[in-house]
């Protein structure tokens, strides 16, 4: 049986509301305005000490850089929604910026958190293989077996792995190039190669596949 609205009311309510003798403006009003607006003095003091602890920051080594994203992509509701996302956006540089937005079928002038949304949902989706990156599948620690190359230009290569937290199994080798923002010196992500040693995921083809959703 479908009700209407209307009915819902008029069975529960009185027809005639009764009046609560109180005008806009009054005490309560005021009370509530202010106790408003403390809220949204604190909310706004909480996303600006987000945005102060998100990426790009100046004074990271690349390797601290990189373990600093994974943390944030991996606590990607923590301290905002999406907001791990976000840093990975900020922390691009303009042609990986570019192979993001590409990724979720966003136009370049596409509001930054809604691409970060649609990022979050995307990777963790149970079948797509870089839901491990999101808590979604096998818990892994990271290392980073060989030295930063750094180029003397500005540009880095850093390659971590993600090895099982309980067998030590390889399960992914990342290839990070990086690139310094000028004006600080902060690290950005210019492209990324992913090979998955996962059978599940077709071992040995990694990157082809990556750039086929971020290319």
């Amino acid at each position: 049986m479908t009700v209407t609205t209307e009915a819902f009311l008029g069975a529960r309510c009185p027809r005639q509301i009764l009046s609560t003798h109180l005008k806009y403006g009054d005490h309560h009003d005021r009370f509530d305005d202010k106790e408003l607006q403390q809220r949204l003095t604190q909310m706004r003091i909480k996303l600006l000490e987000a945005e102060i602890r998100m990426l790009p920051k100046p004074n990271l080594s690349p390797k601290a850089f990189v373990m600093e994203l994974l943390e944030a992509i991996a606590n990607n509701g923590e301290p905002l929604p999406d907001a791990g996302f976000r840093s990975l956006i900020r922390a691009s540089t303009p042609s990986w910026k570019r192979r993001l937005y590409h990724s979720v079928a966003a136009p370049p002038s596409a509001n930054l958190d809604h691409v970060a949304s649609a990022l979050g949902e995307t990777m963790a989706r149970s079948d797509n293989q870089f839901a491990i990156l999101v808590g979604e599948g096998e818990k892994f620690r990271i290392t980073f077996p060989t030295d930063t190359v750094d180029y003397g230009d500005g540009t880095s290569w850093v390659e971590c792995r993600l090895r099982g937290r309980d067998s030590d199994k390889l399960l992914v080798m990342i290839g990070w190039q990086l690139v310094q923002r000028e004006d600080d010196g902060a690290w950005l992500v210019d492209s990324v190669d992913w090979q998955d040693f996962r059978d599940q995921f077709r071992p040995g083809i990694g990157r082809e596949e990556w750039m086929r959703i971020c290319g």
